[in-house]
């Protein structure tokens, strides 16, 4: 099992930050070896139904999201871009974002590391969502929908989590443009992430 270790300065920063997160959140090595982990990120370890840790690597809990997690840790690392993927929820039909965040130390780039921060793939947020249906009459099916864009899933990730085909999910979209004028997925979602960031 994951256990405490002393952190280098840097890293005492980020683990005051990741102290204060309410979403699971770990700092990881490029090779997946959890260096700190928050208290939502060790009971979602408990848990094991998204994502485990195994000789202190964090990895997903279905197999065939392992490699895609491992993947986008090292892509982080590598290219110093955000990464975000869909992993399996074991307990629910609905799957996980992971969204993947470099950390590095600017003096010892070879050291370079990732934040992961693990997020249920739903309209949480009543607000929000309650929101997007006072404004654009969407339906509860749009607004799951514009909820997992924001959230960064792509059209592929979004129909397996909704059990449905890619071109459902295309006329779902396609409905929700002509609902709030927009023109192109890219502006439909920046609307949608403007309103979600409005207090």
């Amino acid at each position: 099992m994951l256990e405490p270790r002393i952190l280098p300065a840097d890293e005492i920063v980020a683990s005051a930050i990741l102290d204060h997160v309410r979403l699971p959140a770990f700092l990881v090595e490029r090779t997946a070896e959890i260096r700190y982990s928050n208290a939502a990120g060790m009971a979602t370890l408990k848990d094991a139904n998204c994502v485990i840790e195994v000789g202190n690597l964090l990895c997903a809990a279905h197999p065939t999201d392992d490699g895609r997690l491992k993947a986008a840790i090292a892509n982080a690392c590598a290219t110093g871009e955000r990464q975000t993927i869909m992993i399996t929820n074991t307990r629910s039909p609905r799957p996980q974002i992971v969204r993947v965040v470099p950390f590095h130390d600017d003096n010892a780039p070879v050291e370079n590391g990732a934040l992961v921060f693990v997020r249920k793939c739903e309209a949480s947020d009543e607000v929000f969502a309650g929101s997007l249906r006072q404004l654009f009459r969407l339906s509860a099916a749009e607004t799951s929908i514009a909820s997992a864009l924001v959230y960064g899933a792509d059209l592929e990730q979004i129909a397996e989590m909704r059990h449905a085909k890619i071109t459902t999910v295309r006329t779902q979209i396609s409905a929700m443009m002509l609902k709030t004028r927009t023109r192109r997925q890219g502006e439909l979602v920046a609307l949608f992430s403007r309103i979600g960031t409005l207090p």
